[in-house]
């Protein structure tokens, strides 16, 4: 006849923790069995809230094995004893169920049980396979769960995305943002992006036809009406206002550099820039890997007779003599290439600033037009100052 619980002195050297044991037994049982059935992945599929039991009990669990196993070896407790013989069970039990799931996932059977469950998890929720149109929504649920890195950061950026652009903005004023803002934006952008397009591909591999993706980006060019409550409608959200910020900021850079039309990975690179150009005129738009000198410079122009212009600025602070060696210098540098289409399109700017000023004046007598930037802000000064 077995010893009762309560008079079970091994039980009561391990201190209240034998109770987390048995239930280990009973699942470490299951899941070796689960994973040498043939049609495994199926089997365990079914058995993913299983998966996530161990994972949740596994540091609990491991933070009194060693120590447990260590005891019973130095003090020579009995094998025959219930405790002493489940607790061996259940050490035996991990690490073959260690051995079986790092070898289905080509992994090492020495990195934590917890982890190698999760990523268990991870790549049976991941299969591909066809979701028929009536599962397309369960499967997002299941593929896009809330715990999810890139899930979290993805619904952070929409959230941020939202805070900054749901509000009617006026493209032609200063761009609207605080320093804080700004730097939270510069910041989260790439890592918000890089979020998103990991989660679209996760849904693309996981579902061969595409429906699901489909489905979903179609809602996502709808603006929500309520708070995303799961994984899918986090990942709505956040593409839903990625688009629009997107837009926003071309619209915001396309306004300030017209009629120069920037090339689509020169937007960020530019907003980024007008951040701080906005409210400390000399800071200069670098050249980049992206972003030849000659290109940067020919932006800055286009900038500066924009600022110029704009409809916010007093007349007696359009021109100032800061703005015309900005002006000359941004030239000089633009001139080292000619600039193709866009150079022309600002040396028309240029040209037709001149004609304007130019009217009624004799400055004009004689006038010579110009293929160099340079030479067509020079003359553009001697007519405005």
């Amino acid at each position: 006849m077995g010893v009762p619980p309560h008079e079970d002195e091994y039980r009561l050297r391990l201190e209240g923790r034998a109770e987390l044991l048995e239930p280990a037994r009973e699942r470490y049982y299951h899941l070796v069995l689960a994973l040498a059935e043939s049609r495994w992945q199926e089997r365990l599929r079914r058995e993913v809230p299983l998966l996530r039991e161990v994972a949740a009990h596994q540091e609990a669990l491991d933070a009194m094995l060693g120590p447990a196993l260590r005891r019973a070896q130095a003090e020579a407790w009995p094998a025959s004893n219930p405790t002493v013989r489940c607790l061996h069970e259940v050490h035996s039990l991990r690490e073959q169920l260690a051995r079986d799931v790092a070898r289905k996932l080509g992994r090492s059977a020495h990195e934590p049980l917890g982890s190698l469950m999760s990523a268990l998890e991870d790549w049976l929720l991941t299969i591909p396979r066809v979701v028929p149109p009536h599962l397309r929504w369960s499967t997002a649920l299941e593929v896009l769960p809330d715990r999810l890195p890139a899930l979290r950061e993805a619904a952070a950026f929409g959230e941020l995305l939202e805070s900054l652009f749901a509000a009617p903005m006026l493209l032609s004023g200063r761009i609207p943002f605080t320093s804080a803002q700004r730097e939270q934006l510069r910041q989260h952008w790439s890592k918000g992006e890089a979020a998103l397009a990991s989660l679209w591909n996760r849904l693309s591999g996981v579902d061969a036809n595409r429906g699901i993706v489909t489905e979903l980006q179609k809602v996502a060019t709808r603006a929500p009406h309520q708070p995303p409550r799961n994984g899918p409608e986090r990942l709505v959200h956040a593409e839903y206002w990625h688009q629009e910020a997107w837009a926003r900021v071309r619209q915001l850079v396309q306004v300030r550099l017209a009629p120069l039309e920037p090339a689509p990975h020169e937007y960020l690179t530019v907003l980024w820039w007008l951040f701080e150009r906005e409210y400390a005129p000399r800071v200069r738009l670098p050249a980049s890997e992206g972003l030849e000198d000659t290109r940067a410079g020919l932006i800055e122009v286009a900038y500066e007779l924009w600022d110029a212009q704009r409809q916010d600025i007093p007349e007696d602070e359009r021109w100032p003599a800061a703005r015309w060696a900005r002006l000359e210098e941004q030239a000089w540098r633009a001139d080292e290439a000619r600039g193709g289409a866009d150079g022309e399109r600002v040396r028309g700017v240029l040209r037709e600033l001149i004609q304007r000023h130019g009217i009624g004046s004799t400055a004009l007598r004689g006038w010579r037009d110009s293929s160099r930037l340079v030479k067509l802000v020079q003359q553009a000064r001697e007519l405005i100052r």
